[in-house]
C-alpha cells in the first residue's frame, strides 16, 4: 500500500529539525526524505526506487511523477509520434492515463517488494505563463467578479509584507483577472485536479515560480481551495513555490540575504504559506535544475534556517522545504531540507548503464545475439539505478528508517 498524505505528514513531523522551543536539533539527528523522479520506463525507474526503499530495514521514499513524464507514459500523439504510414495514435486524456499506469505499477512494485513507506508525488505541474502584453482566450466557465475578489483579498494580505506595490494598478489588475479567467488557466486547473482525483497522491506540486508574487498568492490559494473543497481531498500535501530556481546553463541570479532583508523575505514566505494553506514550500536557495557532472551549488543554509523557523512560528505547523535541483547540491542540508528532489542523477545513471552495456556488447547486439540484447541489459540498469538510490537515501539520513517511520505513523493516528 502506498502512503497517504496523512501518513506522509506524520513522517515529516517525525523528522522535523526544530525541537522545543523551536531550536534546531543536532546535525547528527537531522533527516531528509528522498523524492526520486520516476520517468519512462516506469518498469525501470519505479522498480529500482522501490527496490532501494525495501532493502534492509526499509527506507521512506517519495516517488515523483512529473507532468512531462505522465504525458509521455500516457502516450499522447504529440509525445509519441505515429510510425510513418500507420494510423495516428491518440489518447483522449494522456495525463490521467499516464498517472493511472504509473501509479498502478509503483503500487504493484511496492506490494511485490514489501516496501512499507513509499509515497507518490506529482511534480512540476506548471501553471500557464503570465504574458501581460498578450490577450488570453477567455473561459466561459470563469467568473470575473470572483477573480477580482480573489485579487483584492490577496493584495490586502500581501501588502502587509510586500508594501503598497502588492496592490496592483488598474491595468495590472485587469490583466490578472484576464489570466485567472483564461481558458489556459482553466485547462491547467482541470488537468491537475483530474490527475489528483485519479490517483490520490500523497504530495502534489504546482510550479508557479515565474508568476508575479501577488498572482502566485492568488493561484496557489485557488488551487489549494479546489483540492480541499471541489475534490473533497483534505489528505494530499500541496507543495507551493515562491520564487524561481535556476536551470543549468540558464542561471537565475541569486542573492544571499542577511539581516533585515533576510527577515523581510522570511516574513514574505511565511505569510504566503499561511495565506495559501500550503503543506510544503520551495523557494530559491542557490540551486539549479538539471545540474551536469561537476556542477556544485552551495545551499544557503542561513536562508533555510531563517525562513523555515519563521514559517513554524507564524503558522504553528512544520512545513517541509522541498529542494529543487538536488542533483547539483554541493551537500544536502539535512533536516533544513525536508524533501530532496532528485531527477537528473537517476536519468544519467540509467543512460550511462545502457551506454556501458551497449559499448561492451555492441558487436554481439549488431550480430543479432539474443543474450546481449535481452533482459539482462535492463536488469543491469535497474540494479545501477537502485544502487544510486540507496546512496541518496544514505545521504538523506533515512536509510533503514522505515521502523521509526511506522512508529511515527501509529503515534500520529493515536493522537487524532
Amino acid at each position: 500500500m502506498l502512503l497517504t498524505g496523512s501518513e506522509l505528514r506524520a513522517i515529516f513531523r517525525w523528522q522535523c529539525p526544530f525541537g522545543e522551543p523551536g531550536g534546531l536539533v543536532g546535525p547528527g539527528a537531522r533527516r531528509t526524505i528522498l523524492a526520486a523522479n520516476a520517468n519512462m520506463p516506469v518498469e525501470i525507474f519505479g522498480r529500482a526506487m522501490v527496490m532501494a526503499a525495501s532493502s534492509g530495514d526499509g527506507s521512506p521514499i517519495i516517488i515523483q511523477l512529473s507532468y512531462n513524464a505522465l504525458e509521455t507514459i500516457g502516450g499522447s500523439a504529440s509525445t509519441i509520434p505515429a510510425i510513418t504510414g500507420a494510423q495516428r495514435f491518440d489518447v483522449p486524456d494522456p495525463l490521467v492515463s499516464g498517472a493511472t499506469i504509473a501509479a498502478g505499477l509503483v503500487d504493484e512494485f511496492t506490494e511485490h517488494y514489501g516496501a512499507e513507506c513509499v509515497a507518490l508525488s506529482l511534480d512540476h505541474f506548471t501553471v500557464p505563463e503570465f504574458n501581460p502584453g498578450q490577450r488570453a482566450e477567455p473561459s466561459h466557465m470563469a467568473s470575473t467578479n470572483l477573480a477580482r475578489s480573489q485579487i483584492q483579498d490577496a493584495s490586502e494580505v500581501a501588502a502587509q509584507v510586500l508594501g503598497e506595490q502588492a496592490r496592483p494598478r488598474d491595468e495590472i489588475a485587469r490583466q490578472y483577472v484576464e489570466y485567472l479567467c483564461s481558458e489556459q488557466y482553466a485547462w491547467f486547473k482541470r488537468e491537475f485536479l483530474a490527475v489528483v482525483g485519479a490517483i490520490s497522491p500523497a504530495w502534489g506540486m504546482i510550479d508557479t515560480e515565474k508568476l508575479p508574487p501577488l498572482l502566485d498568492f492568488v493561484v496557489t490559494r485557488d488551487i489549494s481551495h479546489a483540492i480541499r473543497e471541489d475534490l473533497g481531498n483534505t489528505d494530499m500535501m500541496l507543495e507551493a513555490e515562491y520564487g524561481a530556481t535556476g536551470q543549468s546553463g540558464k542561471a537565475v541570479p541569486y542573492e544571499m540575504l542577511q539581516g533585515d532583508s533576510l527577515s523581510r523575505f522570511a516574513d514574505e514566505v511565511a505569510t504566503f504559506v499561511e495565506y495559501t494553506g500550503a503543506d510544503g514550500i520551495a523557494y530559491p536557495i542557490g540551486m539549479e535544475h538539471a545540474a551536469r557532472k561537476g556542477e556544485e551549488h552551495q545551499p544557503d543554509t542561513l536562508r533555510l534556517e531563517t525562513v523555515q523557523s519563521r514559517i513554524l512560528q507564524r503558522t504553528g505547523r512544520y512545513v517541509p522545504f522541498a529542494q529543487h535541483g538536488g542533483t547539483g547540491a554541493a551537500f544536502l542540508a539535512r533536516g533544513l531540507v525536508g524533501k530532496n528532489n532528485v531527477n537528473t542523477k537517476f536519468l544519467v545513471t540509467a543512460a550511462s548503464a545502457f551506454y556501458n552495456w551497449v559499448k561492451g556488447h555492441g558487436q554481439d547486439i549488431l550480430a543479432g545475439e539474443k543474450k546481449a540484447s535481452g533482459t539482462e541489459m535492463y536488469a543491469q540498469v535497474v540494479r545501477e539505478v537502485a544502487a544510486e538510490c540507496v546512496s541518496k537515501l544514505e545521504e538523506a539520513g533515512t536509510l533503514g528508517a522505515t521502523p521509526d517511520c511506522l512508529v511515527a505513523m501509529v503515534e500520529e493516528e493515536e493522537t487524532l
